[in-house]
């Protein structure tokens, strides 16, 4: 690296040594790499190679306006480069959707229609994802990410084992691959092998698009080992129902006689405050006192060597104010049976889609007699309730809510929560609460598969698609159970 940096201040006009230092910083991730490619693309006009780097340049940098005129220039030069076409096609998905993709996508493959990369980057992008994965895998076996890729399509038709037989090849082929191991991890969890899926799920940290980063904090990662006398810091990372779930580890920390620290997001410290054997709950952002270890949340199971058995399971292990609660018993009694219902969950999840079934998927349960409905949606989810008449046994209390210790106050008070697979269902869980779940045909991997109960949450009961994308059937289902609860009820 000081040999290149003294070869351009030697040579500011040698193009190939910009464009070697340029790579080399790319690979360390040096913020001076867009700096130094630019300045070999100024110096050699008719390098495709140095506009393809430049595009990967700011493509890592999310700049993806500047990627596609990187990768443009590249094209002009080159116009059959398959990487300069699979890199644009990613940057077109990222600026303007779908199509501008698969069109790149396409175009490639009409003039490579031997590429692998190709056709696993059109598994992206538009419809027929398996028979692009096949047919990427046909021409090369050991394409790791179509393997990936192809594992990660069976886990979502439910073919675990096949899933899984792809994914241990994938992990053969790349033992190093962060994602391999993360996808891997996702099925096994599904399964309901998690002490394999704990061990394959610590290597969320190396993906690249993982939604948490890492902390760096120097304070080594607890594992199990003794920890009495000691001080750890347990992080919340990922959603609010991760942190939800998870936290029921914070006492079996502390029974390991160390003194516990939770750290987490503002809205989770008044519902957090009570919980036993931790001494302070900390906002994210505020100062950390001294401490010896840390864990984040998602890693205690693996800590504990969680098995389906082992699960620590005793509910209420979270509770609401006692005053809170006594407000919002008063003003919600009434007769009939009270439900609170959630129908969506945060929009920038990635399979938020899929799992969240929208205010009208619930219809049939409004229609059901001998009950009174209450709101509890938060976020871009809560507009559907302008969008649509409501019957007069729904009540919006969403303005009234300020956070998760308002709502846990609120369901102390309902005889039902039902839920899409969001934070709020984590909540009445973790409180007793009898709660239902609607969940999609493909779950997320914590409610298991072909089962009505979950291991995590005794009080809960699962209604799951019987079909991609059937919420019918699911609303259906869980209106007359409701009916009968209601009857029941009154």
């Amino acid at each position: 690296m000081s040999a290149l940096r003294r070869a351009v201040r030697l040579r500011p006009d040698h193009g190939e040594a910009w464009h070697h230092l340029g790579v080399a910083l790319q690979r360390i991730r040096d913020p001076e790499t867009v700096t130094a490619l630019a300045q070999a693309v100024l110096l050699l006009p008719e390098d495709a190679t140095a506009r393809l780097n430049l595009g990967r340049a700011q493509y890592d940098a999310g700049r993806w306006a500047a990627v596609v005129a990187a990768l443009r220039g590249a094209l002009a030069l080159d116009p059959a480069n398959d990487g300069a076409l699979e890199l644009l096609a990613a940057a077109q998905r990222r600026m303007c959707g779908e199509e501008g993709a698969v069109r790149t996508l396409r175009r490639l493959l009409r003039l490579r229609p031997d590429s692998a990369n190709g056709w696993h980057a059109l598994s992206l992008s538009g419809p027929g994802a398996l028979e692009s994965l096949r047919r990427a895998l046909v021409l090369r076996p050991d394409h790791r990410s179509a393997l990936s890729g192809l594992a990660n399509r069976l886990r979502d038709r439910r073919e675990i084992a096949d899933s899984l037989r792809l994914h241990d090849r994938a992990v053969r082929l790349q033992p190093s691959s962060a994602e391999a191991r993360w996808n891997r991890s996702l099925a096994r969890l599904l399964a309901g092998d998690l002490l394999g899926g704990w061990e394959d799920y610590e290597a969320r940290w190396g993906v690249a698009e993982f939604p948490t980063r890492p902390r760096g904090l120097p304070q080594p990662l607890w594992s199990g080992e003794g920890i009495a006398g000691q001080t750890i810091l347990l992080h919340e990372e990922q959603g609010r129902g991760d942190a939800i779930q998870f936290v029921r580890y914070a006492p079996l920390v502390a029974a390991r006689g160390a003194r516990v620290l939770l750290e987490v997001g503002a809205d989770l410290v008044p519902l957090f405050r009570g919980l036993p054997g931790v001494e302070r709950v900390v906002a994210r952002g505020d100062a950390l006192p001294a401490f010896d270890w840390q864990c984040p949340l998602l890693s205690l199971p693996r800590a504990f060597a969680t098995r389906l058995e082992t699960i620590p399971a005793a509910v209420p292990y979270l509770t609401a104010d006692p005053a809170r609660a006594a407000a919002w018993r008063e003003r919600l009694a009434g007769d009939g049976l009270a439900v609170g219902l959630v129908w969506a969950g945060n929009p920038q999840f990635a399979g938020d889609r899929e799992r969240s079934p929208g205010l009208a998927a619930l219809a049939p349960l409004l229609a059901v007699p001998g009950c009174r409905f209450f709101g509890l949606q938060l976020g871009p989810g809560h507009d559907d309730v302008a969008r649509r008449p409501m019957p007069p046994s729904f009540t919006d209390l969403a303005p009234e809510i300020r956070d998760f210790a308002d709502t846990a106050a609120i369901m102390a008070s309902l005889d039902l929560v039902v839920s899409s697979c969001t934070a709020p269902a984590h909540l009445a869980g973790a409180l007793g609460v009898p709660l239902w779940v609607l969940l999609s045909h493909a779950p997320d991997w914590r409610w298991l598969l072909d089962r009505a109960d979950s291991p995590w949450y005794p009080t809960a009961r699962l209604f799951r698609q019987p079909r991609p994308g059937d919420w019918n059937a699911v609303a259906e289902e869980a209106a007359a159970a409701l009916e009968e609860r209601a009857a029941a009820h009154s």
